[in-house]
């Protein structure tokens, strides 16, 4: 986008260009899904503060709806996911209006040859100082539909330079994630005035640089799966080019690759009956065979409380060879028994892409269960 004689450089086209003056961002039915949400979460956030109530949930269903109607590119069959997204959101995250400073707030500077802006899904004021007194600690919340542990580095440094630029009072700032559709949180990044100098500093000279030289060859890296060329680019990255663009494509491509694995068991069990009846062999680098650790492990041989005592003679921790026994531990009541007694917690691992089978039945339980941790923590 370009504004007179300059351009205008959002976060996102600038961290790609950074990797390739040729990138350009692609739109497409996901970046519509999670504007959509942020469009929802907007309204709804200050609907609350306009009528002073930290929830509103009654109003959630007729702003959600609002939200999907104007916003294109969508796919309507996921209408049911979004509002259900939406009711998460408003049933887990009051307003906070105690502290709420801005939503959708736009940030603009200009560096001389280019203005460049981010717009910020919320800010809150984190010094508790006088509401009439310049903030001096201020937090960003960031809202993200995806799943997958994506690197939130550039856009954490950007906003928080920017902000840094446009109030001369600040002397934190806090960048913080929240996914929306998981229970995990990611550690937020936090940032003092002049730490991100340097970094701002050699951000815009090679931005300028790629800017003065548009007709750049394309070079294939980490900008090349967000990239609206990927597919057309001769320097596009294979995993660029392997990403589905729509359900039909993701099916047949994990259709692919369960045949694949299977072909993979297959040449393994193969390998394996011919080994068992040939020596080891090393081929393209590789130890192939039926073969022995190259150093042997060490096996106790007494009882750990022998182990332990042997250690605490001789000054050492014998506490380290005790282990909690899994098969006494293994039963619910007693599991329930150490959680009342603050002994122990039951809490879900961070979310991996992986696939299983599909029990209807059991992912309805583990939702409960999930809803009870959430409540009692």
């Amino acid at each position: 986008m370009i504004t007179g004689q300059k351009p205008v450089i959002r976060r996102s086209l600038a961290e790609g260009l950074l990797s390739c003056a040729q990138f350009v961002r692609e739109d497409g039915e996901q970046l519509a899904f999670g504007q959509c949400l942020h469009s929802f979460i907007a309204a709804y956030t200050l609907l609350c503060q306009a009528k002073g109530e930290e929830t509103l949930l009654t109003e959630v269903s007729s702003l959600a709806a609002e939200a999907w109607a104007r916003t294109h590119g969508l796919k309507q069959s996921r209408w049911h996911e979004f509002l259900e997204l939406c009711q998460h959101f408003a049933e887990t995250r009051p307003a906070n209006l105690s502290s709420l400073m801005h939503v959708e707030h736009t940030v603009t500077h200009d560096v001389g040859f280019a203005v460049l802006t981010c717009t910020m899904d919320r800010l809150d004021r984190a010094d508790a100082g006088d509401p009439d007194e310049a903030p001096t600690y201020i937090q960003i919340s960031d809202w993200k539909t995806e799943r997958a542990e994506l690197d939130h580095d550039f856009q954490s440094h950007w906003y928080s330079q920017m902000l840094f630029l446009s109030h001369p009072s600040l002397e934190l700032v806090v960048f913080a994630v929240h996914a929306l559709r998981d229970w995990w949180k990611p550690e937020p990044y936090l940032f003092r005035r002049g730490e991100l100098d340097l970094w701002w500093e050699m951000t815009l000279t090679g931005l300028k640089a790629r800017l003065d030289v548009p007709n750049a060859a394309p070079v294939g890296g980490p900008a090349c799966p967000g990239c609206a060329k990927r597919y057309d680019c001769a320097r596009s990255t294979a995993m660029a080019g392997s990403i589905p663009e729509t359900e039909d494509q993701a099916d047949e491509q994990f259709q692919e690759v369960l045949r694949l694995e299977q072909a993979i068991d297959v040449r393994k069990e193969g390998l394996k009956r011919f080994y068992s009846g040939h020596a080891e062999r090393v081929v393209n680098g590789k130890e192939i065979g039926f073969l022995t650790p190259r150093d042997p492990r060490l096996v106790v041989t007494v009882q750990p409380l022998e182990l332990r005592n042997w250690l605490n003679r001789r000054h050492m921790s014998g506490d380290a060879v005790l282990k909690i026994d899994n098969d006494q531990l293994g039963t619910r009541e007693i599991q329930d028994k150490l959680i009342e007694a603050g002994l122990a917690k039951r809490e879900y691992s961070k979310p991996a892409f992986k696939w299983r089978a599909h029990v209807p039945a059991r992912d309805a339980r583990r939702q409960k269960e999930k809803e009870k941790i959430d409540v009692s923590s």
